[in-house]
């Protein structure tokens, strides 16, 4: 065979390979440009990493149902806040049978109708509303406690108590901080919030101790 039937049999024998070559490629290519991942192979380029967006995302919609804080917003929750503790109080001196329990409770009535008498004389001078009753919630637990007696009592009230003050202490702070809040109001925040947190560390306290009664 001559040199130059071996070369054109050399020629076309390599563009059959060429041409399978090809046809195994597979037509959907990636294409860094258009296809990208941000850091994911196996998801689609417009999923976002985890820790991302779902983060944010419930963030923001935590921030969307925290009620404002506003000068009348706050006088009504303060209200509510300290006749409840007025209230508890005052039952507590009837169904619990524990000192400390009765000691805390007389607290809670001095020292929350003292803050109440501020509170009143506030409201007048800023023409803000007070609820002259307790809300749903505060009337509730009232309901709740004024079924109880003794240890079981003591047990739901110092319970109650903590938890109440942890709420109590963290608005205060939050009204003592806020640039927008009246003077007045500001200031009363801040002179009551070193009572709420006497007030915080004595429920924790009564409640350990009561936990500790009933071991025993």
């Amino acid at each position: 065979m001559s040199n130059k039937v071996l070369h054109r049999s050399s020629l076309v024998m390599a563009c059959l390979l060429a041409g399978a070559a090809l046809a195994q490629t597979p037509s959907h290519a990636t294409d860094p440009r258009t296809d990208r991942t941000d850091g994911n192979s196996n998801v689609p380029g417009n999923t976002t990493m985890p820790g991302n967006t779902t983060e944010r995302s419930s963030m923001h919609a935590s921030a969307a149902t925290r009620k404002p804080l506003t000068a009348q917003s706050f006088a009504e929750q303060a209200a509510v806040i300290g006749k409840a503790e007025i209230e508890l109080g005052k039952l507590a001196l009837k169904n619990s049978q524990d000192a400390q329990v009765q000691k805390f409770a007389q607290r809670m009535i001095t020292d929350h109708s003292n803050a109440d008498k501020q509170l009143q004389s506030i409201a007048t001078q800023q023409s803000l509303t007070l609820p002259q009753k307790l809300d749903t919630e505060h009337q509730a637990l009232m309901d709740k406690l004024s079924d109880m007696k003794g240890a079981q009592f003591d047990r739901e009230y110092s319970k109650a108590m903590s938890e109440g003050h942890d709420k109590a202490v963290a608005l205060f702070e939050a009204a003592s901080r806020d640039p927008q809040m009246p003077a007045e109001l500001k200031q009363f925040a801040s002179t009551t919030l070193p009572t709420l947190e006497s007030h915080r560390d004595m429920a924790h306290s009564m409640k350990g101790d009561v936990k500790r009664d009933k071991r025993s």
